[in-house]
């Protein structure tokens, strides 16, 4: 009676735990994205079945009233959790290459390197925005996102400020 007991809690714990969640963010991904103002390579690798580490790098603008616009790197790091995914998979929809909606908080750090203008005096800024988006898929490896929050930003030379992020990219996943 004992083995038949073991044999039936390990077939059920096989059936129920063992199989594979089909909503689950990929293991790493790899993205070019292009946008109204910028371009960004950047790497999304998987923590959790629903939370990925976002590390990105590119290149984006700042515009001063009166003084242009300075084209300047950005590098950033960007906790995502993905919440929908269970949702999307069960009523059918796509959720490969992390197709879904997200919550992240974006820490970005902006070097005092200027690129593209023609004052060469840049400035360093820290930043800290939560942010909510969604990300689609066009095709296999073509996608879009879009993304809105609101945070802080601290410049070295001129103190803190408020920092709306909100971008609009499209992107090749390989």
């Amino acid at each position: 009676m004992k083995k038949l007991f073991l044999t039936i809690l390990t077939v059920f714990n096989l059936l129920i735990y063992g199989q594979e969640k089909n909503s689950s963010i990929q293991k790493s991904l790899l993205n070019l994205q292009a946008g109204f103002a910028g371009a960004w390579v950047s790497g999304e690798f998987k923590l959790s079945d629903a939370i990925a580490l976002r590390a990105e790098a590119g290149i984006e603008p700042s515009w001063f009233v009166g003084g242009g616009t300075q084209w300047h790197p950005n590098f950033r790091l960007e906790p995502r959790y993905y919440y929908n995914l269970e949702s999307r998979s069960e009523r059918g929809l796509d959720i490969s290459n992390n197709a879904g909606n997200f919550w992240a908080i974006a820490v970005n750090y902006r070097p005092d390197a200027v690129l593209f203008s023609k004052d060469k005096s840049g400035l360093e800024s820290y930043s800290f925005v939560p942010k909510w988006g969604i990300r689609r898929n066009f095709s296999q490896h073509f996608n879009y996102e879009t993304a809105i929050g609101f945070g802080f930003r601290h410049e070295t030379n001129y103190g803190n400020f408020g920092e709306i992020d909100l971008h609009l990219r499209v992107g090749y996943t390989f």
